[in-house]
């Protein structure tokens, strides 16, 4: 035991790594239900809401990317600055913006800088990872992101009916997320650059995984970016609003260990099948129960399956590569996500507009059928050909 505690990483530095993540995810998650909340206030169309929010999307891939050659550039500590900098710059700037072009660009800046920081941090943590300890310290680490995200839309209501204040406090907790990354002393991790399986390969080689994914973004971008104009068309109050979609994000949390404890005893596939058919149950419910049931309820029958989605779906794509060939699949996975997430918000807001805000379940729904469907007849071709 004592051995143990000794071989930890020094716990001021788990403690300031975890207080700049938490502080930064909470500034995103405030931002996201602030910004399409602020732009319906403006009047602006529904359809133009949803590519606006996609665009954060744009900006994580971006980052993602290129992450580690302006790391490599600058250094750790001085690319994390930077983008703090630019992220709480870009958040104050929304409080001058009038116009979706503007939203537009601040939207791809806040998704680049959120990326990059999230680089710097991931990086830093897995080199404190040993893996005596890896799986205690990645469960912290997904603790406090929930955490942050959830209680960074209640957050909103520090400042009700002044969405302007709350672009403030956003900026607020972005500068805030400086201040322990700045003040500790820790090694800069070894950046290790791999090169990324291309995307037709990966998909080859699992298809299902890669339409998990996609889903995945597709379902989470269209939930956390469209929710909140759902809520507010049922004449629920901000509190409501945040509530709801507090209650979507820390739903997230409940089905972590049983989904991972099924994957690894069942077809990976299979349990991410369950998943989709449990995103459309919920969704239905949400259509057709929306007036029996709370926003809070519904927010956990949402919340709940679409997280579980991302990692089951990496968890499927690496057990086709080795080790090393699985942190390079990483990139395109990524990329996979990122296109579910920009496409899910535009397609739905696109179908709201049309057919009315409930049609953001609808459209949900269709696309997990959808993608049910395409991994059944890819995975049917797959086995048709290992036959010949």
């Amino acid at each position: 035991m004592n051995n143990e505690l000794k071989n930890l990483p020094p716990i001021n530095t788990i403690f300031a790594l975890m207080l700049s993540l938490f502080l930064q995810m909470q500034s995103i998650s405030l931002l996201g239900i602030s910004i399409p909340l602020s732009l319906s206030a403006l009047k602006m169309n529904i359809s133009h809401i949803g590519l606006v929010m996609a665009l954060y999307s744009i900006g994580l891939i971006l980052g993602s990317f290129q992450g580690k050659k302006v790391i490599s550039n600058v250094g750790h500590i001085r690319a994390f600055s930077g983008f703090a900098a630019i992220a709480t710059i870009v958040a104050i700037t929304h409080n001058l913006a009038s116009n979706a072009y503007l939203f537009a660009i601040l939207r791809v800046l806040s998704g680049l800088s959120s990326a990059i920081m999230l680089v710097v941090v991931e990086s830093w943590f897995n080199t404190l990872c040993k893996n005596h300890h890896r799986s205690r310290l990645l469960a912290i680490h997904q603790i406090v992101l929930y955490l942050a995200m959830g209680s960074g839309q209640l957050l909103i209501n520090l400042t009700p009916g002044q969405l302007n204040s709350a672009f403030l406090v956003a900026a607020l907790l972005s500068c805030m997320a400086l201040i322990p990354i700045t003040l500790i002393r820790i090694d800069n991790p070894k950046i290790v650059n791999t090169q990324p399986i291309p995307f037709i390969e990966l998909f080859q080689a699992a298809p299902t995984g890669i339409i998990g994914a996609i889903c995945a973004g597709n379902a989470i971008g269209t939930i956390f970016n469209l929710s909140p104009l759902f809520a507010q068309q049922t004449q629920a109050s901000t509190w409501d609003i945040s509530v709801f979609m507090s209650a979507i994000i820390f739903s997230g949390i409940l089905l972590q260990r049983p989904i991972g404890l099924l994957a690894d005893k069942y077809p990976r596939e299979y349990i991410l099948y369950a998943l989709l058919v449990f995103t459309v149950i919920s969704t239905q419910l949400a259509i057709h129960f929306s007036h029996f049931i709370s926003l809070t309820l519904m927010g956990v029958l949402l919340g709940a399956p679409i997280a579980c989605l991302y990692p089951i779906s990496i968890a499927t794509v690496y057990t086709k590569f080795n080790e090393e060939k699985s942190v390079a699949a990483s990139s395109g996975l990524l990329l996979a996500y990122a296109l579910g997430g920009f496409t899910g918000p535009v397609f739905a807001s696109f179908a709201m507009n049309i057919f009315g805000v409930s049609a953001l379940f609808h459209y949900l729904s269709f696309y997990c059928v959808l993608a049910i469907f395409i991994c059944i007849v890819f995975l049917r071709a797959q086995s048709i050909n290992k036959l010949l």
